[in-house]
């Protein structure tokens, strides 16, 4: 435990939800994997297919979205982690746009998600598991005790713990997604052995309706917005380094072909392994019908189910540590902000217990499914992306966008999203293909725009340059309530003014991130690659004429005069979807192979020029130092002023020395350079360096 929780370090926080910041990359990768492809994707994509058919190949799109999310935005906020040592999935809004009314308009829209999708994953465990093993579908003691050893694991180790157990159950999913379809090719079919006349759902070689098109399209944007859930944010943070993150991405990207492509193969064969009967859960009776040929057959079906059961679990962990971490560190530390790390992980741990219950409780009665849980979780977390796209890539003080302005219009979004799910989507006898998501974040940006207009038009807010005025409370003698010098908006309530000592001695502005990303290549932050990606993705959608070829109502099959087209066994506008799936991804893979290792520090222009003191990244013992909920990292603050002091003595020197440098502005730029990259100075090696500068 000890080592799991890095002991050495002083924030026992981190240690716990961070695993110390340091998993290398292929830990990283590895609980990216497990975390991301879940009980959905082994479970849920299977059961889709057999039910929908080829149709369930918006899976594909929609990961590329969520890669395209998680990439783009990833190298951004692991770069703001790096210099204000961010640490909660919230704390970047916090810090931000320091604002109290959109932090928790925000730590709602991941709470709630984040619960709705443990769910989720506690509704597929209690079917999976039941009808492995032949026990009543409502029987809920076996989920319940797979749920008390995921909190188990929580506890005792926290985040490592969770990633370990990640990485192994990555590499059983993975043997899983490559060894039954050659399996069930040997044993039963594959896509080329498949006669549409004797398909027993003839219709799935249709091409797809304009509701189901229309639905295609909208479903493969919408998991965008999966950067935005706690768990998949703690694992940027928790990386080493950004070469970690890089083969997290690359492993994402890759792992698209041979998790949901291989699913869409599962359930689509499972048809005629299975004639269409009407069963519960496809995926496990196809399992079933595997593992009765018996021999090599019936390992590999085991170790499917076992699989699958495995990456339920291991996302579900993930979230509920996740969630732990957001409620624990954004609503009960600073309710009692001089807990010690130690006690309040203790208070972490409860919150996981009642977390994992309030999952329990939904799963367990929740009746109308996995994907059902899905159709609300999806669009909510969409309502929390323009907080993030707006904080991280706004130009300028002219095009950021007031903190009340984006949480109001979240606010009003997912409103309009539960309204339209739970009124007309569950209610509506065949509802128009409408997904609240999509259209609720439309709601959002058009509600933002207006607010924003309307607030500068008639002047009801004036943004100020200056320092606010001392009456907010910005500068105090007791550390733990020292705060930047100036905010983004100071036309605001001291209510709605959090803490923010711990981030830094000035603002996270628009500029200071913008500056901080100089010479580093982020495809995201061009706005011609975001639409290149934008364009591809949309291609993936099969825009054909609906219902075609006809089937004779008189035979129940496809009229011997006009044959579906087919390619290898599938239907062309199916082929045509995975044909265009290798543009996304030829596209994802090249910026992800062109995105820089770390961020490089470039020793010669920081001895010549300097550098801006708030740009010095921290090293892994100035973001283990916390120790309250928000005091001031004196030791990051000692070598950013010694940084500043010293680049004003070689300013002095080298003015003195006018014409050519004498030796001792020669040794000051050298020990600048050495505290700024101060990285490589671990422990006491780092405190010589102050010592001896100062």
């Amino acid at each position: 435990m000890e080592r799991m929780e890095h002991e050495h370090t002083a924030d026992k926080l981190s240690a716990h939800y961070l695993g110390g910041k340091d998993f290398g990359p292929w830990m990283t990768a590895g609980t990216i994997f497990a975390s991301l492809f879940s009980g959905y994707t082994v479970i849920g994509v299977p059961n889709e297919a057999y039910n929908t058919g080829w149709a369930a190949l918006r899976w594909m799109s929609t990961i590329w979205a969520i890669v395209w999310g998680y990439f783009g935005t990833g190298i951004r906020l692991r770069k703001a982690s790096n210099i204000r040592n961010h640490q909660s999935p919230v704390d970047f809004i916090s810090d931000r746009f320091q604002s109290q009314f959109l932090r928790y308009t925000i730590v709602i829209l991941q709470v709630v998600p984040a619960v709705i999708y443990l769910a989720a994953q506690v509704a597929a465990i209690k079917g999976t598991f039941n009808s492995m093993f032949n026990l009543s579908p409502d029987s809920a003691y076996p989920v319940v005790v797979i749920m008390a050893i995921i909190l188990i694991f929580e506890w005792v180790g926290g985040l490592s713990s969770v990633a370990l157990t990640d990485c192994v159950q990555a590499v059983v999913m993975i043997f899983t997604f490559i060894s039954v379809p050659l399996v069930i090719m040997s044993k039963f079919y594959g896509w080329k052995d498949i006669d549409p006349y004797e398909y027993p759902i003839p219709e799935y070689y249709q091409t797809p309706s304009r509701e189901t098109q229309w639905d295609f399209w909208q479903f493969s944007f919408i998991n965008f917005s999966f950067f935005t859930l706690p768990h998949l944010m703690q694992r940027t943070y928790a990386a080493a380094d950004l070469s970690s993150l890089k083969t997290g991405y690359a492993v994402m990207a890759v792992a698209n072909w041979f998790t949901m492509l291989t699913g869409v193969f599962i359930g689509t064969v499972g048809v005629m392994i299975l004639d269409g009967a009407k069963v519960t859960s496809p995926f496990t009776s196809i399992m079933e019908a595997m593992m009765d040929e018996g021999g090599f057959a019936k390992g590999i079906g085991i170790i499917a189910v076992t699989a699958s059961l495995a990456a339920i679990m291991s996302t579900a962990d993930s979230l509920v540590i996740a969630i732990s971490q957001l409620v624990t560190v954004e609503i009960v530390y600073p309710i009692r902000p001089h807990t010690t790390p130690k006690g309040i992980a203790w208070v972490g741990r409860a919150v996981s217990l009642v977390s994992a219950t309030i999952a329990l409780l939904i799963g367990i009665f929740w009746k109308q499914g996995v994907a059902d849980m899905g159709a609300i979780q999806f669009p909510i977390s969409m309502q929390a992306v323009p907080a993030f796209i707006i904080g991280l890539y706004s130009w300028n003080e002219q095009t950021d966008v007031h903190p009340w302005s984006i949480a109001s219009a979240a606010v009003a979004s997912t409103v309009y999203v539960l309204a339209v799910y739970f009124t007309y989507m569950k209610r509506a006898y065949e509802p128009m293909p409408i997904n609240a998501g999509i259209t609720g974040f439309a709601l959002q940006i058009a509600f933002i725009a207006f607010v924003e207009t309307t607030r500068r038009l008639f002047g009801l807010s004036k943004r100020s340059k200056t320092h606010v005025d001392e009456t907010i409370g910005l500068t105090r003698e007791n550390d733990e309530d020292v705060k930047p010098d100036s905010l983004s908006f100071p036309d605001r309530p001291n209510w709605d003014v959090p803490k923010l000592a711990r981030f830094g001695e000035h603002s996270l502005s628009p500029k200071l991130i913008w500056k901080s990303m100089e010479g580093v290549n982020e495809p995201l932050a061009n706005p011609w690659w975001a639409l290149l990606m934008f364009f591809a993705i949309s291609m993936m959608t099969p825009l054909v004429p609906e219902h075609q070829p006809p089937i004779d109502p008189a035979t129940g099959s496809f009229y011997s005069f006009s044959p579906p087209a087919v390619v290898n066994g599938i239907p062309w506008w199916a082929f045509e979807i995975i044909i265009k799936s290798i543009i996304p991804f030829v596209i994802l893979m090249v910026a992800v192979k062109n995105m820089p290792n770390t961020f490089a520090i470039d020793a010669d222009k920081i001895e010549k020029e300097g550098i801006d003191v708030d740009l010095v990244e921290l090293t892994l013992r100035e973001k283990n130092r916390r120790t309250s909920y928000d005091e001031r990292n004196t030791l990051l603050y000692r070598r950013r002023s010694t940084i500043s002091k010293t680049m004003e003595d070689v300013k002095l020197a080298a003015d003195l020395a006018k014409v050519q440098e004498d030796e001792k502005v020669r040794d000051s730029r050298r020990r600048m350079s050495a505290l700024v990259m101060a990285k490589t100075f671990e422990g006491e090696n780092l405190e010589e360096i102050l010592e001896e500068t100062i």
